[in-house]
């Protein structure tokens, strides 16, 4: 679902702390220029076929730039950044039109560089009702903008976030900032294990997915699909069963097995079979 309006300018005070502590938490702020982050929104910036694509922090009187496409400042303040709305809400939030809009007509950001009439923001959600910032596009022209849009955008976000929490897991420290996926249906079963958990898992044993594939008798595509937590077609409780299983017992243990706040920890690495064939 797409946000085109808003009803007030920031989050209620309960949630701005909480928010802000997460932010805290991932030392992300200042931090140097990641190329991981710089390829999202270098993607961004191509498949949409815009001048502008961000990775947006919204610290407590600032914004500021993890990544940036096509701006050259690091951040602006707080009350210019359109990203303050998106934090707002859990889907995209889009403004067609900045200088029609009565909350951006007089943005110094709308009024001078860089002219921006188009913008659209997909949350950095990192646990319910906490937004860190945002993925966002921006144009200086008009432009079509439709809901298969704002799921690819989503969906991009969605990456920064995964890679957000993978950059935790690997840095030794525990999931302080829960994995959240916002679109995921309340009444579907809780997943055993989430894609973002199978990845860092095979990163800490140094499997390919062909490797796992052949210890669970896995199609590698489905494995992929399992990995890309892709809900148009959600892996099975028996496949996340198998997968679990393999990982398990070469050493792995997963933390906190639910949406909310999972985790991986390595116990002990076996030592490689030289006849094994990992790819």
């Amino acid at each position: 679902m797409t946000k085109t309006a808003l009803t007030w300018p920031m989050p209620p005070s309960q949630s701005e702390s909480r928010r802000l502590a997460a932010l805290r938490r991932l030392q992300l702020l200042d931090t140097p220029a990641d190329p991981a982050f710089d390829r999202i929104t270098q993607l961004a910036q191509t498949l949409f076929d815009v001048p502008i694509a961000l990775i947006s922090l919204i610290d407590e009187d600032r914004q500021w730039f993890k990544a940036k496409c096509g701006l050259h400042v690091s951040g602006t303040p707080r009350e210019q950044a359109f990203c303050n709305y998106t934090i707002l809400h859990d889907s995209v939030f889009v403004v067609p039109d900045a200088r029609a809009h009565a909350d951006f007509a007089m943005n110094p950001l709308v009024t001078g560089e860089p002219f921006i009439r188009f913008y659209a923001g997909a949350p950095l959600i990192v646990a319910p009702e906490t937004r860190i910032g945002s993925l966002c596009i921006i144009d200086t022209e008009l432009r079509a903008f439709n809901e298969e849009d704002s799921r690819l955008l989503a969906r991009l976000a969605q990456v920064v976030t995964d890679e957000i929490w993978l950059r935790t897991l690997a840095s030794g420290q525990s999931p302080i900032v829960p994995h959240f996926v916002p679109d995921r249906q309340k009444t579907e079963p809780a997943p055993l294990i989430t894609g973002v958990q199978v990845r860092a898992a095979r990163a800490m044993l140094g499997w390919s997915i062909d490797a796992l594939s052949l210890k669970t008798g896995l199609s590698p595509n489905t494995i992929k699909r399992m990995e890309a937590d892709e809900q148009s077609r959600p892996s099975s409780q028996s496949t996340a069963a198998k997968v679990m299983d393999a990982l398990e017992g070469a050493g792995i243990v997963f933390i906190g097995h639910d949406a909310a706040n999972p985790g991986v920890q390595l116990l002990s690495k076996p030592a490689r079979n030289k006849d094994q064939q990992e790819i």
